[in-house]
C-alpha cells in the first residue's frame, strides 16, 4: 500500500510540473521513468527493455502509473484532462481522433 501512495505522490508532482502529461500517458511514463529511476534514462533504452524489466530497475509498471494518474486526477480535477466549458456553465466534451477535433454530440448536464 505504501508503494501505491508513493507512485501517486510522484505522479501528482509530474502532473503539476509537466501539464502535457495530464492527457498523454506515454509522456507520463517517460517523465516518471527518467525522474525516478536510479541511473536510468528511459529515452536511451528500447521500449521492450523497459516493459519487461521494470522490476529490475525498481520501477512500477505502466498500468500502475496510469492508474495512479487516474486516481490523482479524480482527487485533483484541476490536473485532469482539458475540458471546454460553455459560457452558460454547460460542459462540452471534445474528442480528438486522428489529430482532428470532432464535436459529434454536445449535451448539457446539470447537477441537481
Amino acid at each position: 500500500m505504501n508503494r501505491i501512495n508513493t507512485v501517486e505522490s510522484r505522479v501528482l508532482q509530474i502532473l503539476r510540473d509537466s501539464p502535457e502529461t495530464r492527457y498523454e500517458d506515454m509522456k507520463l511514463y517517460y517523465r516518471y521513468y527518467n525522474r525516478y529511476a536510479d541511473d536510468l534514462r528511459a529515452g536511451e533504452l528500447p521500449l521492450g527493455d523497459l516493459a519487461y524489466n521494470y522490476k529490475f530497475y525498481g520501477l512500477p509498471c505502466f498500468e500502475s502509473i496510469r492508474r495512479a494518474r487516474q486516481r490523482v486526477q479524480s482527487l485533483f480535477p484541476e490536473l485532469s484532462r482539458k475540458e471546454v466549458r460553455e459560457s452558460d456553465g454547460g460542459v462540452v466534451i471534445v474528442i480528438n481522433i486522428g489529430g482532428r477535433l470532432h464535436r459529434p454530440v454536445c449535451r448539457e448536464y446539470r447537477l441537481p
